[in-house]
């Protein structure tokens, strides 16, 4: 705590002492000069500083010519650095120093550093550009389908005490700290001068220093404050002193959020593979999963059987999109979909009402469908209101195994109780079906099959010519182009010419086993090459005579194998599920058998039938929250000042409500802030962290105040004093410089206030005691008689 200066510590020493060495010369200043110029200005977490205007004469040259940058004063058992000179001079001619100190601790903080290693020769700084991406170990890529949550914010946090002893232990300044009180942990690093550290970072732990010479002393709000028995009442016995209350910034009403998070959720892409082997296989899959259907004929029969899609015309293409887009597998959703047709409720009936539009509810059910598909702790729909069966555990601990986060089975398992009892092969109603089962007939109805994305589905997808994709002219490309001379406009393939595409070797474009070489009318020789899907790739009209082929009917094949050597002006690639040579009587019907070979290469095997590619491209959209959040009231302050409400407060760094509370508690100004000045104070009588009470009727105020700042001249005390009081608490700027909250300039008040009247207490002689003889020694020195002290005090006052 500091400590103002009595009547026996007013000696203030001139010394030789310089950055913290020592000194073994002391001298006295002109007590006149102290007199009329002195000032010792402390105010609370910011300026610990004494200045003084001292006047050349022979008798004080020894002190005048001490007065040098950085050497040291004592003043009230306190050392101070001198960091101010102004040389002036007075109405007489005489030389003078205008002398700024602020208290010795601040410039040995400003000494203990804690800066970062730059690089040197010996310790270079060292960067790898090289990545490896063997092992188990490399990270991947989300799946579409995936949902993961992460903390944006969540930082190492520290004690108070940590943080200091980083700077403190094995100083060089020989200085050491107290710690009184209890502070919060903080997310602060270290670095810097301890100076600019307590600056930036001390009153995020909610704390004030006071330097006492080697001490650093660093309290709470609850230990810097002493309680004493002192009132002030405006406008009764306070009607002299200068107050200020402003209630513009005080908050008792606001939310407050904390603990930042972030959602990834990646959508879109071909999907993984889907099996359609076994209702197991089936649940295991991924709810994006692929299950190689024949898009228009899935969306032709979908649109006739569903019940919403006829009820609010829908556009099943659109609506595919929308679906897969969301990361969601169109073939099963439309399934799930068929089976549980009601035309009113939202999209598979998990919702009683749509929510919007078909397409925007269905992007809210595949929200749904993700969400419930990456829970950590699934809950399994053992009962609904049509049956049930005993929850067991064993059970649920094998299904947790089973059905991965992001499978269709742990989305069934938590949102159907017939899919439940399915899977455990009980029967808790047997009018309710068998979901799973009737899921898989109809992907199968629509051409659906289990499609293997292991690498035994032919790998990869390229280009068959070392060009890569090259150019195309309209009537080269697959689909429907206007004018390009064909029936219905339609292309089945991609045509590869020998100048756009130069090469005599034409290479595979998928890999997989070699099932035909044969003779079509119109198409020459050509070859199909099936993988283990069931997807065939046919090489046509580039071939005049089966020698020019370079691989055998049974052979299997990886992609970029040379299939032959072209001798035609191009190489037509067309790409189906159907069998060859049936599929060449759809040649001219853009119906889904051919696919776009374009689109399957450039999305490594995951356009979609009918020539439409679909939305491919894997997106991820980030989703952020905080995952905090509750209303702050401080109900008293509202009885009081009525509903006062601010903007919301954010602590992205806080992720435990507990902390966040008191944070809150200790930065909001539920109270108007109050400041007051106060004149003629006694400097025996207060000290920094008193508590008093004020009571302004007229300003609907009843509070308690304190101490936060005094600045006098404790050789003249009929000198007007700024004691500064306020009730901000901990709301202080994050600077050293600045602590208070808006607290406006006083002007000081012409009248003195007796501050004593009004307590009870003893009033006090100020002069009394005072040594005003300029030379030191025998008895005889001069001082003021009572009647000149009676006669000053009355002139001061006049």
């Amino acid at each position: 705590m500091i400590n103002l200066p009595t009547n026996a510590n007013l000696n203030l020493q001139i010394t030789n002492n310089l950055n913290n060495k020592g000194g073994d010369v002391e001298e006295y200043l002109d007590l006149n000069d102290l007199r009329d110029t002195f000032k010792i200005n402390i105010q609370l977490n910011s300026a610990y500083e004494i200045s003084f205007t001292a006047t050349y004469t022979t008798q004080y040259k020894e002190a005048h010519d001490l007065l040098q940058p950085k050497r040291g004063i004592w003043f009230n058992d306190q050392e101070y650095y001198i960091q101010q000179l102004n040389n002036t001079t007075d109405e007489n001619g005489f030389d003078q120093l205008q002398v700024t100190a602020t208290a010795m601790l601040i410039d040995l903080m400003k000494n203990v550093r804690i800066d970062p290693a730059e690089p040197t020769e010996d310790h270079p700084e060292t960067s790898d550009d090289k990545s490896d991406n063997s092992g188990d170990d490399q990270q991947q890529d989300p799946a579409p389908g995936t949902i993961t949550v992460k903390k944006t914010d969540e930082q190492q946090t520290y004690t108070l005490q940590d943080r200091l002893d980083q700077f403190f232990k094995n100083n060089d300044q020989g200085i050491k700290y107290e710690l009184h009180g209890n502070f919060p942990q903080a997310a602060v690093d270290c670095q810097g001068s301890l100076y600019e550290w307590l600056g930036s970072n001390l009153a995020t732990f909610g704390a004030y220093y006071v330097p006492d010479n080697y001490v650093l002393k660093i309290y709470d709000i609850a230990s810097l404050r002493r309680k004493t028995d002192n009132e002030f009442r405006y406008l009764h016995n306070t009607s002299t002193i200068n107050l200020q209350t402003d209630a513009t910034s005080m908050v008792n009403c606001c939310e407050v959020y904390g603990g930042k998070m972030e959602k990834d959720i990646t959508s879109g892409g071909g999907g993984g593979g889907g099996d359609l082997d076994s209702v197991e296989g089936f649940a295991k899959s991924p709810i994006n999963a692929d299950f190689g259907v024949n898009k228009q004929a899935m969306l032709s029969n979908f649109a006739a059987r569903s019940a919403k899609v006829q009820a609010r015309g829908v556009d099943v293409n659109r609506l595919y999109d929308v679906i897969k887009q969301n990361g969601v597998s169109p073939e099963w959703f439309m399934a799930y979909e068929i089976c549980e047709q009601n035309p009113y409720m939202g999209w598979l009936n998990h919702w009683a009402y749509p929510h919007g539009d078909p397409y925007n509810d269905a992007k809210v059910v595949c929200d749904w469908i993700k969400q419930t598909a990456n829970v950590d702790n699934p809950s399994y729909a053992w009962s609904a209101a049509e049956g049930s069966i005993g929850a067991n555990a064993g059970l649920a601990a094998k299904w947790n195994q089973e059905f991965p986060k992001g499978s269709i089975g742990r989305v069934y398992l938590q949102g159907t109780a017939a899919a439940v009892w399915e899977l455990a092969n009980q029967s808790g109603n047997a009018s309710m079906g068998r979901p799973l089962s009737q899921c898989v007939s109809i992907i199968k109805s629509w051409g659906g099959h289990t499609v293997h994305n292991d690498g035994a589905d032919g790998g990869g997808w390229a280009w068959p010519f070392a060009c890569g994709e090259g150019s195309f002219m309209s009537d080269q490309l697959f689909g429907i182009h206007p004018g390009n001379g064909r029936p219905n406009n339609f292309h089945d393939g991609l045509d590869f010419g020998s100048i756009d595409h130069p090469g005599a070797e034409v290479h595979a474009i998928h890999g997989g086993k070699v099932t035909q070489i044969a003779y079509g009318q119109g198409v020459d020789w050509y070859c199909v090459v099936t993988d283990s899907t069931g997807l065939n790739v046919e090489y046509q009209e580039a071939f005049s005579n089966p020698g020019l082929f370079r691989v055998k009917v049974g052979q299997t094949i990886k992609t970029g194998d040379v299939i032959g050597i072209r001798d035609g002006t191009h190489v037509h690639i067309g790409i189906t599920r159907m069998a060859i040579p049936a599929a060449f009587a759809h040649w001219a019907s853009n119906d889904g058998t051919w696919l776009d070979p374009q689109a399957m290469i450039k999305t490594g095997g995951n356009a979609s039938p009918g020539g439409d590619s679909g939305s491919s491209d894997v997106t991820t959209t980030t989703q952020t929250y905080y995952s905090l959040h509750y209303t702050y009231r401080d109900e008293e302050s509202i009885a009081k000042y009525g509903l006062q409400k601010g903007p919301p407060i954010t602590m992205d760094s806080i992720y435990d409500m507990n902390a966040l509370k008191q944070y809150v508690e200790q930065t909001v100004q539920h109270d108007p802030p109050t400041t007051l000045t106060v004149s003629n104070v006694s400097e025996t009588d207060f000290n920094i962290g008193d508590v008093w009470h004020l009571v302004a009727p007229e300003l609907n105020l009843d509070t308690d105040v304190t101490l936060m700042g005094i600045s006098y001249n404790p050789y003249n005390p009929s000198e007007d004093a700024s004691v500064t009081f306020n009730n901000t608490g901990l709301d202080m700027k994050n600077s050293i410089y600045a602590m208070a909250k808006d607290i406006k300039q006083m002007n000081h008040n012409v009248d003195n206030f007796d501050i004593y009247g009004s307590i009870g207490a003893r009033k006090e002689d100020h002069f009394s005691g005072i040594d005003t003889n300029q030379t030191k020694g025998d008895d005889s020195s001069m001082k003021f008689s009572q009647n000149e002290l009676e006669a000053i005090k009355q002139f001061t006052n006049s």
